[in-house]
């Protein structure tokens, strides 16, 4: 088959679609990315999203997202330069709230976004998770196992986007073996340190960050929350990790004659911190990060994590993706196509899900 996956993350930076031809053989799956297209938001839809993130958006405006969502999702279904036509196209949605194990919600309608295109949708992958008693997060842990286990290396597959996830990955693994989580904040407080002082959406290389010294008062109230304490399974996203928070924290403790580029140094040593501490506690034996995501171009955090993983005595080589900014895309055409052929999406090990169970629903030509 081939499915088009669509994402857009707790960043909002963009529109991300990887087209995929996915097959198997036996046991073994196949994807192999056949093209990926990146499309800013259309300014009203971004506006909306970032109303309702904020808490201001009316019930007229929230109700209207989902097929603001859909429309510029099917303009960038339609300019796809790949040829072959489409089995479906799979969307995660845009996160608006996630509370689980009670709630979860990734605006974006599926039917609209099916009559747009006369494709089918698959939509609505989190739910079904989250009625288990499951984080309904992370889902990409199957993505990786199917694709990124190693016969003979320890490997971490890690995506830094608005919130930094691993996925422990031991060598030969199958499914069973697999175990991921949110670390915490990714690229998110980090862009917010930026925008509050610098007036830009994000760290370009990293350049600020290592420009500047860690606040210590403020490196460590951003890394006293409860959160990174707590066993997996485990999810987070903006909130707990929110704007406002941020805000709170920066108006704390900047002081006004010190540099700038302190708050949005102190921000990436919070998200290298919560990474390879993670790490350390759980994937001791890695020797290989495979690192996606905006986050994966930031070239000071990924120095930082190596750093804090030598002094805590983990020896892991860091290397970028070769498909960083479609991996997540890649992921959600997968979950479409086992979505499609009746297959499981979420490991419940990973989830803390009652079962096993086929995710997200069809909303057909």
């Amino acid at each position: 088959m081939v499915i088009a996956g669509i994402m857009t993350g707790t960043s909002v930076d963009a529109i991300d679609m990887a087209i995929c031809e996915i097959s198997n053989k036996g046991d073994r799956h196949m994807v192999s990315l056949c093209s990926f297209e990146t499309r800013p938001f259309s300014d009203d839809t971004r506006e909306l999203i970032m109303r309702a993130l904020a808490g201001s958006a009316s019930m007229e405006e929230l109700c209207d997202l989902p097929f603001f969502l859909a429309r510029d999702y099917a303009a960038v279904v339609r300019e796809r330069s790949f040829s072959e036509p489409l089995s479906g196209v799979a969307i995660h949605g845009q996160t608006l709230w996630h509370h689980p194990p009670v709630s979860t919600w990734q605006a974006a309608s599926g039917p609209a976004l099916a009559a747009l295109l006369s494709i089918p949708v698959i939509h609505d992958f989190r739910s079904a998770d989250i009625a288990l008693g499951g984080q309904g997060a992370p889902l990409v842990p199957v993505f990786d196992a199917a694709t990124l286990v190693h016969p003979t290396v320890d490997r971490v597959a890690l995506n830094v986007g608005g919130m930094a996830n691993i996925t422990i990955l031991p060598r030969n693994a199958s499914t069973v073996d697999v175990w991921a989580f949110d670390t915490g904040p990714g690229n998110v407080w980090i862009d917010a340190g930026i925008r509050s002082t610098f007036g830009k959406r994000y760290d370009t290389d990293g350049h600020i960050g290592r420009a500047g010294r860690v606040i210590p008062p403020m490196f460590q109230e951003c890394t006293s929350f409860p959160y990174y304490n707590q066993d997996p399974p485990k999810s987070t996203g903006r909130e707990l990790f929110s704007e406002s928070e941020a805000r709170r924290l920066i108006t704390k403790y900047s002081h006004p004659s010190s540099p700038l580029e302190d708050v949005v140094t102190t921000m990436t040593e919070v998200t290298a911190w919560s990474v390879a501490d993670h790490i350390k506690r759980y994937a001791p034996t890695t020797t290989e990060i495979l690192v996606s995501g905006g986050g994966s171009q930031n070239s000071y955090l990924l120095e930082r994590i190596g750093v804090l993983l030598r002094e805590a005595g983990v020896e892991a080589t860091i290397v970028v993706h070769e498909h960083w900014n479609a991996k997540e895309a890649m992921a959600f055409a997968y979950l479409g196509w086992r979505t499609i052929n009746g297959l499981p999406g979420n490991l419940p090990r990973v989830t803390g899900a009652s079962r096993a169970v086929v995710l997200g629903s069809i909303a057909k030509a």
